[in-house]
């Protein structure tokens, strides 16, 4: 089975920065073997389920989905009304027609 591989573009440091009381992840999935998802491939992004959860001392802060955003590969995802601090990030995302899964957890501050 093909597995995906999620990526973390803009908090790769583990730094995720808020604006207007919003913060903003933007990752990379791809498949495991590097190739990219693009629209209309055979793994087309726009049909993936992608959705990531912030916890905070062991309680879920929320769970928001994430979006494709056009790009090759790349989702936003935007965390609203998230208060400065250290998290845990869980990123899973899912393609329903090839059963093809990935998932990454790290850990985050939010500033």
């Amino acid at each position: 089975m093909v597995q995906l591989a999620i990526q973390p573009i803009n908090f790769y440091l583990g730094t995720l920065k808020r604006q207007n009381g919003v913060a903003t992840a933007t990752l990379q999935i791809t498949l495991s073997c590097g190739c990219p998802t693009c629209a209309g491939g055979r793994f087309d992004p726009e049909r993936f389920n992608v959705v990531a959860r912030l916890f905070k001392k062991d309680t879920c802060k929320g769970e928001f989905r994430c979006v494709y955003s056009g790009q090759a590969s790349q989702f936003v995802c935007h965390f609203p009304d998230v208060e400065p601090g250290r998290y845990h990030l869980e990123i899973e995302g899912s393609d329903p027609d090839s059963g093809a899964a990935g998932r990454l957890c790290m850990a985050v501050e939010v500033i």
